[in-house]
């Protein structure tokens, strides 16, 4: 069997769903529509692609085009991320089995669908195919529902996301903090709220609560952050860490008892959850996360707050730092999530077993990957 997954550049979100394709494959290949950005490569980002035989880079030359077209047509099947819609159209032509992997397309309102440009823009890259033998990966708990508004069948769309690169236990790694530990970890960046959780840090410490709070990461909205922290007297709670490598990072989320996310709807995944629930931290998401709808049961393997209701937050927040039997179950819980259901292996073989099934389910999965992905509205969450 060939399959080939057509995206932009080979990275860490991708590497490890490539090496477990590869396992299933008598051939597998990547191709990278462009280059690693230099801003990537200026802030440290490794250019894998030179590691990996498998690659074929469609943007420099290296590969003729017409070899690159051959190679889509005899796959059995090929995944498309973000490319150009000239190799899904070529796959289309010929009706071949094929999957858009793919974040949401209304991540700025669903209102968006009805202008003209957006619009047609979708049609030309999804719809215009919804009668053809193509089927969606979804990378957000939103995407079914966004298609569902243009006409696209959401029993064709699948529960995916992201499967980074986590380290492997045999169990959940213990915990021993006193006081409890808090984390958050990303980019400062405006869509990323970080200032949700600091406001919802300093209710707990008009509680009483003792804790520290250990945020990891870099950007633009650094100065205002630590101004915030200030503000609200939180500076010996809060230690602002500086960036990390992915290994410093993993050991940082093993220490954690509760690891906070506090993105809006522009986040299309948020990978750094799969990492925190992998190494048993007990995780507290904001609902406009698009793994939040996927990777959570609320209550079971984490907590889910209203994305913009702050007493929402701070009172999950406070539950959370004032219950550690709650904290302990949810992080194993998390931790068996990852470690049980939503990884790489189980993805690929159930994708597999679906292509090997002329697309015909044998199993009916009600959770994890490839089980059907429902509609989820913005406000799917009710407090």
């Amino acid at each position: 069997m060939t399959i080939t997954f057509v995206s932009a550049f080979l990275n860490h979100h991708q590497i490890l769903l490539c090496e477990e394709l590869r396992k299933h494959c008598n051939e597998f290949y990547y191709i990278s529509t462009m280059p690693v950005p230099q801003e990537r490569i200026d802030f440290g980002y490794e250019d894998i692609e030179k590691k990996h035989s498998y690659v074929i880079r469609a943007y420099d030359g290296s590969t003729d085009p017409k070899e690159i077209e051959a190679i889509l047509l005899r796959s059995d099947a090929v995944i498309f991320g973000e490319c150009d819609n000239k190799y899904i159209e070529l796959r289309m032509k010929e009706n071949k089995l094929s999957f858009l992997y793919s974040e949401r397309f209304f991540k700025k309102g669903t209102w968006r669908r009805f202008i003209p440009q957006t619009r047609k823009k979708i049609e030309n890259r999804v719809i215009q195919y919804k009668n053809k033998n193509l089927y969606v990966l979804c990378a957000s708990a939103f995407l079914s529902y966004d298609l569902s508004l243009l006409g696209f069948d959401v029993q064709k769309c699948f529960k995916w996301g992201y499967f980074p690169q986590v380290k492997s236990y045999d169990t959940r790694p213990e915990r021993n903090n006193n006081p409890i530990k808090l984390l958050w970890v990303g980019r400062f960046l405006p869509l990323k709220h970080t200032e949700d959780a600091i406001y919802a840090a300093s209710k707990l410490k008009d509680s009483g609560i003792d804790f520290t709070f250990d945020i990891i990461g870099t950007g633009e909205c650094e100065e205002p952050l630590k101004e915030t922290v200030r503000k609200l007297h939180l500076e010996k709670q809060v230690n602002f860490l500086g960036s990390m490598s992915p290994s410093s990072v993993i050991e940082n989320m093993e220490k954690a008892d509760i690891f906070m996310m506090t993105s809006d709807f522009h986040e299309g995944w948020g990978a750094v959850v799969n990492e925190a629930m992998s190494t048993g931290c007990a995780v507290l998401l904001s609902s406009a996360l698009g793994c939040a709808n996927f990777l959570l049961k609320d209550k079971e393997n984490g907590l889910v707050y209203e994305y913009g209701n702050q007493m929402d937050f701070a009172s999950k927040l406070y539950l959370l730092a004032t219950n550690k039997k709650l904290t302990e179950d949810l992080g194993t819980n998390a931790f068996k999530t990852i470690k049980e259901e939503y990884n790489q292996k189980i993805a690929v073989e159930r994708l597999m077993e679906f292509i090997k099934n002329d697309c015909r389910e044998n199993k009916d999965y009600t959770e994890g990957p490839m089980s059907k992905a429902p509609k989820v509205k913005n406000k799917w969450y009710k407090v």
